[in-house]
């Protein structure tokens, strides 16, 4: 037997929640998350020894500015999951 895309394919399961709900969670999850990680990002660099040399706080800034994107695509791809199999 050849290992054909269709061989390999695991069962459908059918989510648990429906896809509407799924986006209106994950909604709230997305303002909740940017709102805390904003706050969290200006916290720390106001009140640890983020050096107020500009390469050093610009790099600080760049890195925790594009981090939020990981947390981010989880919830956007447990939102976008389809409700049935496509035919």
């Amino acid at each position: 037997m050849t290992n054909t895309p269709e061989t390999n394919r695991k069962p459908f399961r059918k989510p648990w929640l429906p896809i509407r709900i799924r986006k209106l969670i994950g909604l709230v999850l997305m303002l909740a998350l940017i709102v805390f990680y904003a706050l969290l990002v200006m916290t720390v660099a106001v009140t640890t020894s983020v050096p107020e040399n500009g390469i050093v706080e610009f790099f600080y800034y760049l890195i925790t500015g594009v981090a939020w994107v990981v947390p981010a695509a989880a919830i956007i791809y447990w939102m976008q999951r389809p409700d049935e199999p496509e035919a």
